[in-house]
């Protein structure tokens, strides 16, 4: 089978599934259970990324660090609802979350409240010894089902570049070293978030990420509704292009690598689910990149995630984060998810008047298409 072909009589299939797998859903039609808790501990960072609004808000508003939901906070918004016992994945991050003084005694009392949700750090891997420090904490107080995310935006130069430190890749890459030295099983991925600083190479990072044998995720950079970050992309046809080329590299290599014509042909799809998922994601982000659309109305923003800012805002969708619902310093949480103004923001998600191509969001949704497709 030839490349094109091979590519193309995967990715036939699979949209074969998801068509199947949407009609089966519309017949399911119900709100999804709430299963994600996603916890915003800081805006600030010892980083300056180009794309990112973070670190420069506590430049403007240096009282907003005193208005951090502390962890008496966090205790209140836990222990005041029912909903949120039943989440499954807790997601901490910032900015950068080991900036917080007592996000050691966060991470601990998470993983006693929620002892059997998997518990997340995203975090930008620039500091290897603040790394060390904080899991070398969690491990002594016995945090359970821990794992990290990080992102790597390009080879040495290009990421330096992209995160307005010299030295941020070499950390990067001691950070990695270091954890799978020390903390052998604590899994972790990086995610490339593609921008026109670094367009060009996805492909070589993906390969870079590939050879040292962990999960490699991507994004088109994300206008934050309501947050200017410090540069606004600039994009010409020629580089999106190049980015369709490299994704489509991405998407044949997975391929090969899985096997996945064989696995079709022989009738054993059922056996890499996650394998269609990442295909699949590829594919949607190359459309993406040609042109933003919402591809699927069956968004859980406002289902399955609930997200805070710092200050203890609930917002439902890491792009429309200016949306917010109500304050959990307020309002119980239960109060707020089930609120007026939760129904409105939900209506607002249904409508489809956003778009975006994220991890966070697609592959749950995702994963339910294919489910209901095979």
């Amino acid at each position: 089978m030839k490349v094109a072909d091979e590519t193309e009589f995967v990715l036939r299939r699979l949209e074969a599934v998801v068509q199947k797998g949407l009609r089966k859903l519309e017949r399911r039609a119900g709100p999804q259970p709430l299963r994600e808790l996603h916890l915003e501990l800081t805006h600030r960072c010892n980083l300056r990324c180009a794309m990112c609004h973070h670190w420069e808000m506590p430049l403007h508003d240096p009282a907003s660090v005193k208005r951090e939901m502390g962890l008496e906070g966090i205790k209140r918004l836990l222990e005041g609802s029912e909903l949120l016992k039943e989440v499954e994945v807790v997601v901490v991050t910032g900015g950068e979350p080991w900036l917080r003084p007592d996000v050691d005694d966060i991470l601990e009392y998470l993983s006693r409240a929620l002892p059997k949700a998997r518990l997340g750090v995203l975090t930008n891997f620039a500091n290897p010894k603040l790394l060390h420090r904080h899991l070398t904490t969690a491990r002594e107080r016995g945090v359970k089902n821990l794992w990290l995310g990080s992102s790597l935006d390009g080879l040495e130069k290009t990421h330096d570049e992209i995160r307005g430190v010299t030295g941020a890749f070499r950390g990067l890459m001691e950070s990695a070293e270091m954890v799978r030295r020390e903390f052998p099983g604590l899994d972790f991925s990086f995610n490339f978030t593609i921008t026109p600083r670094n367009h060009d190479e996805l492909w070589a990072t993906y390969q870079h990420v590939k050879a040292m044998g962990l999960w490699f995720g991507a994004q088109m950079v994300v206008d934050h509704q309501g947050f200017a970050a410090p540069e606004k992309p600039e994009w010409t046809k020629a580089m999106l292009a190049r980015v369709e080329d490299q994704i489509d590299g991405v998407i044949l290599d997975l391929c090969r690598e899985g096997g996945a014509a064989r696995l079709l042909l022989e009738g054993r799809e059922k056996e890499s689910s996650w394998l269609w998922s990442r295909v699949l994601y590829w594919h949607y982000l190359k459309r993406y990149a040609h042109r933003p659309e919402r591809f699927f109305k069956d968004c859980l923003a406002g289902q399955r995630y609930a997200m805070f800012n710092p200050e203890g805002d609930l917002f439902f969708c890491p792009v429309n984060k200016h949306r917010v619902i109500g304050n959990a310093a307020q309002t119980p949480f239960d109060e707020l998810w089930k609120g007026n103004k939760a129904g409105s923001e939900r209506r607002f998600v249904e409508s489809c008047r956003c778009d975006c191509w994220l991890n966070c969001i697609a592959n749950p949704v995702l994963d339910r298409v294919l489910e209901a497709g095979r």
